[in-house]
């Protein structure tokens, strides 16, 4: 690996006697972005783009760069030389690793991750829900990160029209977060609302409600919230706002 004017590693890697070049580049403060791309005969048979946004204000961000810089390269590289770069990974794949961040509470790192998955599924509407919630966390683009999330439950409207429902509370939940963290409370109780009318059941969203320090009345009072019949309700009562 060479490093070419301290913003660009180039490395040539040869498998099977087939010579391929990777190249990592930072594109600087304007456009925060480092890029690694894998070129084979003049073509670029890969792209990848990592989001650092979250490090301009670092008293020691030019290492910061410089070190994810070498990591992304690094990376790219095994993957040449393990003949995986010719296959992006599945969005359960990224889901996965993303929940697994986020159990450590690294929201930047899941945010990172979720930013290479758009680029392989920016229509994928789970990714694009995730990436929306987080990017009004993490990064406090509340606007952008609340136009992802509702973009991200129209889109699963289109491409699951029977039974999305199943689906919805996740999706409702991470619209509700982004709400929450621009301050939004009532927008946020009322995802949250949709989210229970299909399951009452959610701990997710029953947590943020604890955590906000509100109860939702059931449909039908004298029941319990995870009555049948108050579930029944709550579905009915969420397909006719749609």
């Amino acid at each position: 690996m060479k490093s070419k004017l301290g913003s660009e590693f180039d490395s040539e890697v040869v498998v099977e006697k087939e010579k391929y070049l990777v190249q990592t580049e930072d594109c600087g403060k304007k456009q925060p972005l480092i890029i690694t791309r894998i070129y084979f005969n003049g073509q670029i048979l890969l792209t990848r783009k990592t989001d650092y946004r979250d490090m301009l204000d670092a008293s020691d961000r030019e290492e910061q760069v410089r070190e994810l810089m070498g990591k992304q390269h690094r990376q790219v590289i095994n993957s040449v030389r393990a003949g995986k770069f010719m296959r992006a990974k599945t969005t359960s794949e990224y889901l996965e690793e993303v929940k697994e961040l986020l159990k450590g509470k690294n929201k930047r790192a899941a945010l990172r991750v979720l930013s290479e998955a758009m680029e392989h599924y920016p229509d994928d509407p789970f990714i694009l829900s995730y990436y929306g919630c987080l990017d009004a966390i993490a990064n406090r683009n509340y606007r952008d990160g609340i136009d992802a999330c509702l973009l991200a439950i129209e889109g699963l409207k289109k491409k699951v029209p029977f039974g999305e429902d199943f689906f919805f509370p996740v999706f409702y939940l991470n619209l509700g977060r982004a709400y929450l963290a621009a301050g939004k409370r009532k927008e946020a109780m009322d995802a949250f609302n949709n989210g229970l009318a299909v399951d009452a059941r959610d701990k997710d969203i029953l947590w943020e409600i604890r955590k906000l320090g509100i109860r939702q009345k059931p449909p039908v009072p004298f029941l319990q919230r995870s009555n049948s019949i108050n579930r029944y309700i709550g579905i009915m009562l969420h397909a006719l706002k749609k």
